[in-house]
């Protein structure tokens, strides 16, 4: 019998980014900032311009300064992740649907050899930030055949239940925590909220 597909985002869902690029702009920048700053509410468009009170231009300089840190180098995997992959592993097939772009694919596959070593079939990279990129997660998902999408973006998630695939809106960060969920999207704050939905 063949496995139903999930499809699996990378930052935020099983990588803690957030807490690296707060760890980040308090080290480099001299932020001060906890991890209440980093919860504020809003949507995810100019989320840190909003969090780092800073000019889009500035924001963006650093954001991309931060993807080639050994911050980002070195994300930690999500609490809980690794327990409830194992489990999903033995009635899912899991693959990595993620938005970072080319200059982490090396160190993407280096991240899920170390902290997820077989769990996961494939990756695909969708590059959503490039200028003549137009595929979403929804359509790699519909591509690969997958039934599920967790994914931490609630726009990611809207595509994909309008596109057919259930979708698990991953954590409760201040860019997704205030959305008012459509039907065909679940809130699951934990891996353990994740679990009780698909096992």
């Amino acid at each position: 019998m063949t496995k139903q597909v999930i499809a699996i985002d990378a930052d935020d869902t099983i990588f803690d980014e957030n807490t690296a690029v707060r760890l980040y702009m308090n080290e480099t920048y001299g932020f001060t900032h906890t991890e209440a700053d980093y919860l504020v509410e809003g949507p995810f468009e100019n989320y840190w311009e909003r969090v780092w009170g800073l000019d889009p231009e500035v924001t963006n300089e650093i954001y991309e300064q931060f993807v080639v840190s050994p911050h980002k180098e070195n994300l930690q995997p999500v609490p809980g992740a690794l327990a409830t992959l194992l489990r999903l592993k033995q009635r899912y097939e899991l693959v990595v649907v993620t938005s970072r772009d080319n200059r982490t694919v090396s160190l993407t596959h280096q991240a899920l050899a170390q902290h997820y070593p077989e769990i996961f079939s494939d990756v695909h990279f969708v590059p959503l930030w490039g200028k003549s990129n137009n595929a979403t997660k929804a359509m790699i998902c519909n591509e690969i055949g997958a039934s599920y999408l967790v994914d931490d973006g609630f726009r990611h998630c809207e595509l994909a239940s309008q596109a057919g695939v259930t979708a698990i809106l991953f954590g409760s960060y201040g860019w997704n925590k205030y959305q008012v969920l459509p039907d065909g999207i679940t809130r699951c704050a934990t891996w353990d909220d994740v679990a009780k939905v698909l096992l």
